[in-house]
Order: C-alpha cells, then sequence, then structure tokens
C-alpha cells in the first residue's frame, strides 16, 4: 500500500479525482439555493383602501357606492434587493360606459410596480349612479360685525348676482340659498371684496355641489348716518332800481346730508347756500354748488338749479294792518288816544306778490317794555313778507300810560270791626282793589317779530 501511495502517477490521478468530486458537490448546492430562491415569495395585506370612481363628474353624480373600502393582498418575489412601495396604490372602478342606475361594477389597481401581483377583496362594488340637475339661484350675501361708530352698511352690490348650481337630482329642491359673509367690522369706506359662495338647503345646511362661478365680487356701501331736509336758500342784495322779485324756485327742494348723528340731531334744515342778486334786471336760472357746513361729510345732490323770476316793480298801499302792542305791566292801563291799532304802508315789490297781500300777511308790533306813565310816540316794527320793500317814513303810534290806583289796604284783607258811638254794629269792610292782572282795556295780543331790512330767503 505504501509503495502504491508513493507513486506519482497514483497521487495525481487521486488529485484529480477529488478536484472533480469537490466541484460537483459546490455545483449541486448552488443550483438547489437558486431553485429555492425561485420558489420564495412575499406577502403584504393592505386593508381598508378607498375606492375611486371614475366617472362623468358634469353629467352624473354617485348616489352611492358599496363598499367604498376594500383589501388589497400584494404579492412580490424575495429576489428584489428591498421591499417595494405602494405608496402610490390606487383602486378605481371604471363607470364611465355606464348610465344612470345601479350597477356591479368590477374594480382594478394602479400605481404598482410590474413585478408585484395584486388580488382584491372585494372584487366588486356596487354603484348607483344619478344625472347632474342644474338651475340659478340669488346671491345672498350676509354683511357681519360693525361698521365704525356711526356708520351704517347699505346693501351690498353682488357681481354676478346669480349663479348656477349643479348638483344631484335627488338634492335640487332642496337646494334654496346660495350665500356668503363679508365683515364690515370698523370700515369707514366702501368694501369691496371677493368672496366664495356656498349652498345651502332650507335648514341652513351645507349641500355638496358645484357653483358656477363659485367666486363673486361684492361691494357693500359704508356712509355716515344721513338725514334728509329742506334746504334753504338765502338771497343777498337787492335787484337793480325799478325791479323786484316776484319768485324763486329750487330743483330739488331737499337734500340728504350725511354727518355724524351729533350733527344731525341739532339740523332742522340745511342752510350756507347764497345767491346774489345785486343789480340783477331779469330772471335767471344759475346751477349752484351746495357747500358743506362743518361736520358734514357730504350732500347729495352737490349742485341744485334755482330759478329767480325779475320783473319791473309796482307799487301799493295797504291800509288796515293792525298792529300788536306788547311788553304791558300790570300796573298801567294803556290808551290809544288816536283811537286805533292799525296802520297803513306803502309797499314795493312785483305786483303778482303785492296783489296776494292781505293786512293779516303783515306782522306789525309796537315794544311798550321799560316805558312808564306818559304820552309816548313809539316806531312800530314791521316785518314784511319775501320779496317786498316799504317805501316811506316809518309808520308811528301814539300810547298813552296811566299807573292805576294803589289801595292802602292789603289787597282781600278786611277791616278790623271799630265800635262807633252811635252803633254796636261794626264798620263795614272796605271795598277791595281791583286784581293787578286785569287785562288792559286797549291790549293787543303779543306777537314776535323781526326788524326790518332782515334778508329775505326763499321758502
Amino acid at each position: 500500500m505504501d509503495k502504491f501511495l508513493q507513486n506519482n502517477n497514483v497521487v495525481k490521478a487521486l488529485a484529480v479525482l477529488i478536484a472533480i468530486l469537490l466541484w460537483l458537490v459546490v455545483r449541486f448546492d448552488s443550483n438547489s439555493t437558486s431553485a429555492r430562491a425561485v420558489n420564495s415569495e412575499r406577502r403584504e395585506t393592505i386593508s381598508n383602501v378607498v375606492v375611486n370612481p371614475v366617472y362623468d363628474e358634469s353629467v352624473y353624480a354617485i348616489k352611492s357606492i358599496t363598499p367604498s373600502e376594500v383589501a388589497v393582498e400584494l404579492r412580490w418575489s424575495d429576489t428584489s434587493f428591498r421591499k417595494p412601495s405602494f405608496s402610490d396604490l390606487r383602486v378605481e372602478a371604471n363607470l364611465t360606459n355606464l348610465t344612470e342606475g345601479t350597477h356591479q361594477v368590477f374594480l382594478s389597481t394602479t400605481g404598482l410596480k410590474s413585478y408585484v401581483d395584486a388580488s382584491i377583496s372585494p372584487p366588486t362594488v356596487q354603484v348607483t349612479l344619478e344625472k347632474i340637475q342644474h338651475k340659478q339661484l340669488p346671491v345672498s350675501i350676509i354683511p357681519t360685525g360693525k361698521p365704525y361708530d356711526g356708520y351704517k352698511a347699505g346693501t351690498p352690490i353682488v357681481k354676478p348676482a346669480r349663479v348656477s348650481v349643479s348638483v344631484p337630482e335627488s338634492l335640487l329642491n332642496q337646494v334654496t340659498e346660495v350665500r356668503a359673509e363679508v365683515s364690515v367690522e370698523g370700515a369707514k369706506d366702501t368694501v369691496v371684496k371677493q368672496v366664495k359662495l356656498t349652498m345651502y338647503d332650507k335648514d341652513g345646511k351645507v349641500v355638496d355641489g358645484e357653483i358656477s362661478p363659485a367666486v363673486v365680487d361684492v361691494e357693500i356701501p359704508i356712509s355716515s348716518p344721513f338725514k334728509q331736509m329742506p334746504l334753504q336758500l338765502k338771497l343777498k342784495g337787492e335787484p337793480a332800481a325799478g325791479f323786484a322779485i316776484e319768485s324763486v324756485t329750487q330743483e330739488p327742494e331737499t337734500v340728504t346730508v350725511y354727518a355724524p348723528q351729533e350733527v344731525l340731531n341739532k339740523l332742522e334744515f340745511y342752510e350756507g347756500l347764497e345767491l346774489d342778486m345785486s343789480g340783477v334786471s331779469s330772471s335767471q336760472s344759475l346751477s349752484l354748488k351746495v357747500p358743506l357746513a362743518e361736520g358734514v361729510t357730504k350732500v347729495i345732490p352737490e349742485e341744485i338749479v334755482a330759478t329767480v323770476k325779475v320783473v319791473p316793480a309796482a307799487t301799493r298801499t295797504l291800509e288796515g294792518i293792525p298792529v300788536a302792542i306788547t311788553g304791558q305791566s300790570r300796573d298801567y292801563t294803556y290808551n290809544l288816544p288816536d283811537g286805533t291799532a292799525a296802520i297803513s304802508l306803502t309797499l314795493v315789490g312785483a305786483q303778482a306778490v303785492l296783489d296776494r297781500l292781505q293786512p293779516q300777511d303783515i306782522s306789525a308790533t309796537v315794544d311798550l317794555s321799560s316805558l312808564g306813565p306818559g304820552i309816548h310816540e313809539l316806531p312800530v316794527m314791521v316785518n314784511l313778507p319775501l320779496y317786498v320793500k316799504r317805501q316811506g317814513a316809518d309808520p308811528m303810534v301814539r300810547v298813552e300810560i296811566e299807573a292805576k290806583a294803589v289801595s292802602t289796604s292789603a289787597p282781600g284783607a278786611a277791616a278790623t270791626p271799630t265800635p262807633s258811638p252811635s252803633s254796636a254794629s261794626p264798620s263795614p269792610s272796605p271795598t277791595p282793589t281791583p286784581s293787578p292782572s286785569a287785562t288792559p282795556a286797549m291790549a293787543t295780543p303779543a306777537a314776535s317779530s323781526n326788524e326790518e331790512g332782515q334778508e329775505n330767503e326763499a321758502p
């Protein structure tokens, strides 16, 4: 045996044989591993995957889809170096060729790698389609909040004022309003915004659907408090000699004044507008700008048209104008020695104005305040109607003032009885003095007056 092993040829042959055996062992093991790798598979199940219907949303709406979520089992070989990503997994129900009604639809997956297989459970869903209906509705804008102190929010202006709503047929009659809210909190000027609209049912609940356009332009006027009042036009200056004003008209006669409430509370009419008639000898029609008084922010309209009719002047003597006496004292009696409390005046003005005058249209008064006993020649204060002047000397009235008799006894007190030598009966009480509150025989009811020459004002 030793001789056999010492033979070099034998040793070489044995070495070659052993090498062949080792190669065969390695080759067999490699083929077994590859076979195991080819036959190995990995699995993963993803639950609650949402079903996404694919359909024409402008024509149909999904009334129901059952179930709305499914489970997806994923399978792939473990020869991959890393686990595939399933973030793009999507389950779809293709409804593109279906009409309204209920259908059973097979599901499919998208977003997976080509070497990943998927099984969906359940493989189908039941879908009910209904048609989309359309109708027009007005847009409602609800102002919220409070404008700046003293300011008010006006009626919102919306463009467009009406929009089209698209909803499933079953919801069409439930949609009653399309609206949006706009804040006017602290606003002093007009609020201009773009707002997104929402649909509501009669109970104020939101209804899902499409609004076209979904966004509208809104303008909410913000104004200070306002008040409508007469506009007073004051005339200054005198027409040319020989002419008189017959009438003054203005269009409009009232204006709307915007101002803080405390300013408006003090105004009964709006003044500040003047028309200069100096040297005018013909009728005129003028456009006048209305001035802004202190504290007033705006006046509407900003301009008015004033028309003045100027005609040749005429004269008329008006008699029997009653004179009212004011300022009487309870301590005096008053008499008119001339026996009358009336005057006559020569008046100048337009013939039509003079013809309409009556004696009671003119206020004439005499003030007796601070006058003592005696005969007084007093001027009569005359207040003339619009567009009328007085001609000639100032009218005068003579008034006689006398002091009333004063009793030595206290008014109303009874005399103390005194025994008489010839009679035991008491003395009679003295005659009571007349009450100082008695009205003087010639007193005339008082009337307020303004001095002649006050500037005329248009009604």
